[in-house]
């Protein structure tokens, strides 16, 4: 166990590369600050001029920022990062009004961080307010009592207060791709409260980096420098010769340069339009996934409502009843389900049907394993003798002559009970001596046989069965006849629960 966890050990050293952040041949390192790509430190180690770091006794100074001293560097997403370097503050102990603004041009990849930074005012009577073309993004103000002065760790107001500063971000590209928020420059007004302000009382007022202020960073008349957080971003500007951003510009889309030092120097083009193709796609996608929920929805309550529907039809017409009894009878009666005869008629189709009478409906119908049967639909059923017709179906399921039509089952979850019997193919008696035709001849001998089948169908209703079943309507109509022309007594005895 040791052994491998050592090998596994190994293979992760081996699998594991050590991150290259500056370009080959270059210093990543001005004393204790880390100096990523694109910045750089000495001629061709940076991006262009507006990277370039010169190293003076161990403090690197941004040379583009009028030699500003950098603090720290950090790179996100390898196009993007922030930069904290220390600028000069308004510090004042005279003139109640003080402007500042720090220089940025546009020209340069460098941007205010609204999110690293806060505006912060420290001394009595003091209000200050961050102005961006005219608008403020951040205000607030100072009051004393009694001479006291706030700890800078509850800076809310006495002695001391601070504001966040407001994130407005025009551009909806800016936004998606995470580029911060494009203020160059702001002007930072400093005005005396009347009634507050002490002549005697230093006033200051600053836009810093909040981490380092509730770290305690020292300001006096001697240090007017403070850090300030710049996030810096490769755009399409940085990159002018680059062949692929110039067709890029002319897709009208955005470009920014890939800052992976060990990669070099490449681009990316992005069309401006593909943040509405994926915004499409997403909502097209959602849309879809609500769709088929609704509809998986809607099959799930159509089959619930399906299934209670055929439990009760299958409550109100008996079924109860059934499982009720135990005997070696009812264990031989055949139920049929609704889906079933469904399927066996073709939907109850009006071409599958034989025949229509007061009490309902007959169809012919095929079951899955290639039986044909009749099966009667009625009309209505009478609910007050529900119990006696399903004992009367139970009996009538166990009569088994070749001479009586067999009753198959029945079905309990429709509306009303389907009796299944099997299906005879010549018709009526009836209708063979009605229709008699020169074609056929219906001869003395056939007559008797089917007298004889008759009589003795009958007498095994009579006295053969466990409870005597008494017809007590034969005639011509109820007798049918099969493909050989036996005889097959209908038995009529269920219609008398039917209306």
């Amino acid at each position: 166990m040791q052994l491998f966890q050592v090998l596994h050990l190994l293979f992760l050293i081996f699998l594991t590369k050590a991150e290259k952040i500056s370009l080959k041949g270059c210093n990543d390192t001005c004393g204790n600050v880390k100096i990523p790509f694109p910045f750089g430190i000495g001629r061709n180690c940076s991006l262009n001029e507006w990277y370039n770091v010169d190293c003076n006794s161990s403090t690197p100074y941004l040379s583009a920022l009028n030699n500003s001293e950098v603090l720290s560097v950090n790179k996100h997403y390898g196009y993007m990062g922030e930069v904290t370097v220390k600028v000069s503050m308004t510090f004042d102990c005279v003139r109640p009004v003080q402007h500042s603004t720090p220089v940025l041009s546009n020209e340069s990849p460098f941007s205010i961080s609204t999110s690293a930074n806060n505006l912060f005012v420290e001394g009595c009577g003091i209000n200050a307010d961050v102005m961006v073309n005219g608008t403020t993004v951040a205000s607030c103000s100072t009051i004393c009592r009694n001479g006291t002065v706030s700890d800078r760790n509850k800076c809310f107001g006495i002695g001391c207060c601070q504001a966040t500063i407001e994130n407005r971000t025009a551009d909806e590209w800016y936004a998606y791709y995470n580029r911060p928020t494009n203020i160059k420059t702001f002007r930072l007004n400093v005005t005396g409260l009347e009634g507050q302000a002490r002549n005697e009382t230093c006033r200051s007022a600053f836009v810093m980096n909040s981490s380092y202020f509730k770290a305690g960073f020292q300001i006096d008349r001697d240090n007017t420098y403070v850090p300030i957080t710049l996030w810096w971003f490769s755009f399409e500007d940085d990159s002018n010769s680059s062949p692929e951003c110039t067709k890029c510009k002319k897709k009208r889309g955005y470009c920014y340069v890939n800052l992976d030092a060990a990669a070099g120097t490449g681009c990316y083009i992005f069309n401006k339009t593909k943040f509405g193709f994926i915004l499409g796609g997403i909502i097209s996608m959602v849309l879809l996934f609500l769709m088929a929920i609704c509809y998986a929805s809607c099959k799930i309550i159509k089959k619930t409502k399906a299934k209670r529907r055929k439990q009760r039809f299958f409550k109100r017409n008996g079924g109860m009843v059934l499982k009720q009894q135990q005997s070696t009878n009812v264990d031989k009666t055949i139920l049929f389900t609704s889906k079933e005869l469904q399927k066996a008629t073709d939907h109850f189709n009006e071409n599958r049907i034989l025949g229509r009478g007061g009490q309902g409906t007959v169809y012919k119908g095929m079951l899955t394993d290639g039986r044909i049967v009749a099966i009667k639909k009625s009309m209505v059923v009478d609910e007050n003798q529900l119990v006696e017709f399903i004992n009367e179906v139970v009996i009538l399921s166990q009569v088994n002559h070749r001479n009586v039509v067999k009753l198959l089952g029945f079905c309990l979850e429709t509306e009303v009970p389907l009796l299944v019997s099997e299906f005879i193919s010549n018709g009526t008696l009836y209708d063979l001596i009605q229709n008699e035709t020169n074609e056929f001849s219906f001869s003395l001998y056939m007559r008797l046989q089917i007298a004889t089948e008759v009589a003795g169908a009958l007498s095994y209703l009579h006295s053969a069965t466990s409870i005597p079943i008494y017809h007590r309507d034969v005639k011509t109509t109820n007798i049918l006849l099969d493909e050989k022309y036996r005889a097959k007594v209908l038995i009529l005895e269920l219609q008398d629960w039917y209306q």
